[in-house]
């Protein structure tokens, strides 16, 4: 999970409503379709959420990645050893706790929803399909269907965003190269402008802190040479 920045969420919330007013209209006047619009709704839902979870390109260009890339590498950690360097850290798995809750509370929320509608069209389908019920009636009726649990999701999805928010970001595999980091879901251009950077070679990891609220707040990359990859990125990334 990954931390989603204000106008990203804000987006994600208007792109859901317009998508739940239109299916809401389709089957005002053909609601014989709403198992088909129902299917529609959950695999737009599932794009929706691919593209707020890509890559998050931290205010560059493709040029400027393929910039990036092309300057020297300095420094990479694959997959196994941060997952080495991780599993040394004793503290992380009572740090990462809350990412449980938010699993089961996830599960929970995917399951009720799949029982609402179930239960809620099952229940209004007679009504729904009625020629005496006038079709603003009806849109009220598929409205509050879609809507109930959507309004739920972005209650859990806000929460869940304000919680991520204080935990660090962690990419199982980076790169550093002379004029920037990339690694799973982030790359980010040097110099670093609003960044701290902080070393914990106890629990082996570097720390790069953001101080811009828009962006992911916290950079932790996991390492097997921690002091190294400390020294280089206090080399690289604020040069300006």
């Amino acid at each position: 999970m990954a931390y989603e920045s204000r106008r990203s969420f804000i987006l994600s919330q208007l792109y859901s409503q317009v998508m739940i007013v239109i299916l809401a209209i389709i089957n005002t006047y053909y609601p014989e379709y709403l198992g088909y619009t129902f299917i529609v709704f959950i695999a737009l839902s599932f794009v929706l959420t691919m593209l707020r979870t890509r890559t998050r390109f931290i205010g560059i260009s493709s040029d400027q990645l393929k910039e990036i890339k092309e300057s020297r590498k300095v420094y990479e950690e694959k997959a196994p050893e941060v997952l080495s360097a991780m599993s040394v850290d004793k503290q992380l798995a009572q740090e990462m706790k809350p990412l449980t809750r938010l699993f089961l509370i996830n599960i929970f929320i995917i399951v009720f929803i799949m029982a609402w509608y179930y239960l809620y069209f099952s229940f209004t389908k007679d009504l729904t399909q009625s020629p005496l019920l006038p079709n603003i009636q009806k849109f009220a009726v598929f409205l509050i269907g879609y809507e109930t649990p959507l309004v739920l999701m972005a209650v859990v999805s806000f929460r869940q965003n304000r919680l991520l928010r204080s935990l660090p970001q962690i990419p199982r595999y980076y790169t550093l190269f002379e004029k920037g980091l990339v690694g799973e879901n982030m790359v980010i251009k040097f110099p670093l402008q609003e960044h701290n950077v902080r070393l914990d070679a106890k629990r082996g990891f570097v720390e790069l802190l953001s101080k811009k609220v828009e962006t992911v707040i916290r950079v932790r990359l996991y390492s097997s040479k921690p002091k190294e990859l400390f020294e280089s990125i206090k080399n690289y990334a604020f040069k300006g």
